[in-house]
């Protein structure tokens, strides 16, 4: 016990004493760390603002004049038992009418040419919302059941197959190039924090020397080291941690506008921090822990 206080106090010993390369190396991890998250919430609104798009995409099905009100009803809750849709929402002959009539109320070719047909050309709509894009297409074939397939006069389908399909080429790539710029960032941070270590150990080489020299153990030699190196990253991991609290407070307000209310960048930070932790703190922390000890023990042996 006497001997764990003694290295606990010596570590301390060594952060004040050094606090000026102390204080380089805690912002040597810090940019690590500030780099690797900053990258991690653009992924994050990235995929917000796929999922915004995705969000937007329905198919309509659009009926014949004439269809009775009971095949619609039995197709609605046909699609709306699919376990791929997510909701599915009627829309009238009239309520379709007056839509398209507000959409081209400025063509008076159109709105002429329903006034002098008399009657309303536009039949029943079925609007279907899916689980995931790509299970749109699933949904369709399905709604060509032979009860009511002869009903269905169009779907908006086709309208939206190019969106659909590019909104998931754009989600996969800017996904999958974030998330090896993450991999390159933490990369090249822990090749920072690396060297950092190795400095600041550097500059204590005498004084592991003479302690060798006097009888201290490999043990008590190395883990003051081993302690400091935990304490640099924990203080650098707090300040990030600050410096990003402050930043999503400044950066937030301004993307709401963009995604039209929450960005889910707080969200995501607030959510996934455990995880965050645990990759980050907690790899560096044992990076650095294993470059002191072996660091120290290059100097032992000298």
């Amino acid at each position: 016990m006497r001997m764990a206080w003694r290295i606990f106090k010596a570590s301390w010993t060594h952060v004040i004493r050094n606090l000026w390369i102390g204080l380089a190396t805690i912002i040597v991890f810090m940019m690590a760390f500030l780099s690797v998250n900053t990258l991690l919430g653009a992924n994050a609104l990235v995929g917000r603002m796929v999922t915004m798009l995705e969000e937007r995409i329905d198919v309509t099905l659009t009926f014949q004049p004439d269809t009775p009100e009971a095949v619609l009803n039995q197709a609605r809750f046909y699609i709306a038992s699919l376990p791929q849709t997510e909701r599915v929402t009627m829309v009238t002959a009239e309520e379709a009418l007056e839509a398209f009539k507000e959409r081209n109320k400025n063509n008076p070719k159109i709105t002429d040419a329903l006034t002098e047909l008399g009657t309303n050309p536009i039949g029943a709509q079925i609007v279907m919302k899916a689980k995931k894009p790509e299970e749109y297409a699933f949904l369709l074939e399905a709604a060509k059941n032979p009860q009511y397939a002869s009903f269905v006069k169009s779907s908006s389908f086709d309208d939206h197959k190019e969106a659909i399909d590019r909104i998931q080429s754009i989600g996969q790539s800017v996904r999958l190039f974030t998330s090896a710029l993450v991999a390159v960032f933490a990369l090249f941070g822990l090749l920072a924090a690396f060297n950092a270590v190795r400095v600041a150990i550097y500059t204590h080489r005498e004084e592991i020397a003479i302690m060798r020299l006097v009888g201290a153990s490999s043990a008590y030699i190395r883990f003051p080291f081993v302690l400091e190196a935990v304490w640099l990253v924990l203080f650098a991991a707090a300040l990030a941690a600050g410096v990003i609290w402050l930043g999503l407070d400044a950066v937030e307000p301004r993307l709401q506008a963009l995604f039209e209310g929450e960005t889910g960048l707080r969200q995501f930070f607030a959510t996934q921090w455990p995880l965050l932790v645990l990759f980050q703190v907690g790899g560096l922390s044992l990076l650095t822990a294993f470059v002191s000890w072996i660091a120290v023990g290059r100097y032992i042996r000298r």
